[in-house]
């Protein structure tokens, strides 16, 4: 619990105005960092077979907010700037969406050296 909260902190004091969702709802990466935070232990490692049903759930309000390239890739930005401050498996976020039974979703490995712009982060139309 306490990693969340240094997770939350460090994101909203660190947080610029030039990392703004333009087109998602919500507005910044902190609301983000929030709603993602039931994921931490997943991606840490800490629940090693299956992340918890509020990350879950974070994972599917999340695939509503990629509506858009620039959206995915805002996500994405401000995913790499949460997941900055805590020790992780970045193999482990392409497995949410299997995880949490989401098919239409796709995440990549992020880490501190991916490149947002170049993002496999995708919201699949289901036929």
């Amino acid at each position: 619990m306490d990693l969340i909260r240094i997770l939350i902190g460090l994101l909203l004091v660190t947080w610029r105005s030039s990392v703004v969702f333009a087109h998602a709802d919500p507005s910044s990466c902190a609301r983000l960092a929030t709603m993602l935070a039931p994921c931490v232990g997943y991606i840490s490692g800490q629940q090693p077979s299956r992340p918890s049903n509020f990350c879950c759930s974070s994972v599917k309000n999340l695939k509503g907010m990629m509506k858009t390239k620039d959206d995915r890739v805002v996500i994405c930005n401000c995913v790499k700037q949460a997941i900055s401050v805590i020790k992780f498996d970045p193999k482990r976020i392409p497995l949410l969406p299997e995880k949490c039974d989401i098919n239409d979703i796709q995440l990549p490995p992020v880490d501190k050296d991916y490149d947002c712009e170049k993002t496999k982060l995708v919201h699949m139309e289901v036929l």
